[in-house]
């Protein structure tokens, strides 16, 4: 068996050769940083030209006459599409529920912002389940004046539910 070789490093030892490797690479690397940081500059200032673009154009085609009027319209729309309190009508509909037994199935919550109504579509196994739980709903101090508009019995399903539109104010 031969005996392995022996391994000699010289930890002291300078390396000439890989010093101008180094250098150049660190002015590449120097060279491609300037590189960038001038293409940026470039493209920023691209961009604050279209900023700055875009703004004179927006504040030039600002509507004036009846077409500001239909956008402060528009905001009013919208301020009273948000101004309705969902998560308390919600709450208090699937309250009313649960207290009628889970009999009621809600199908349909169409609110209306400009009368401040709520219109709700349901189907019941019963009429008389319908009428509980409009009960429920009269006894409810988020809703004002709940009433049945109308009712109808399925007969193409085979447990006949009874279909009920009822509409009430919120407070």
């Amino acid at each position: 068996m031969r005996a392995p070789r022996r391994v000699r490093l010289d930890f002291v030892a300078p390396v000439h050769e890989a010093r101008g490797q180094g250098i150049a690479l660190c002015v590449l690397g120097v060279a491609t940083a300037l590189a960038v940081g001038v293409a940026f500059e470039m493209k920023f200032s691209e961009r604050n030209e279209l900023d700055a673009t875009l703004s004179a154009i927006s504040m030039s085609a600002r509507p004036q006459g009846p077409a500001a009027l239909r956008s402060a319209e528009d905001a009013s729309a919208i301020e009273r599409e948000l101004s309705i309190p969902w998560s308390q009508l919600l709450a208090e509909l699937e309250a009313a529920s649960h207290d009628s037994a889970s009999t009621i199935a809600l199908l349909q919550v169409e609110p209306d912002p400009t009368k401040r109504i709520v219109k709700i579509t349901a189907e019941a196994r019963t009429l008389p389940a319908a009428l509980e739980y409009l009960q429920r709903l009269q006894k409810s101090p988020l809703l004002r004046y709940p009433m049945l508009e109308s009712h109808e019995r399925k007969k193409d399903d085979p447990e006949h539910p009874v279909r009920v539109k009822l509409a009430a104010e919120w407070r």
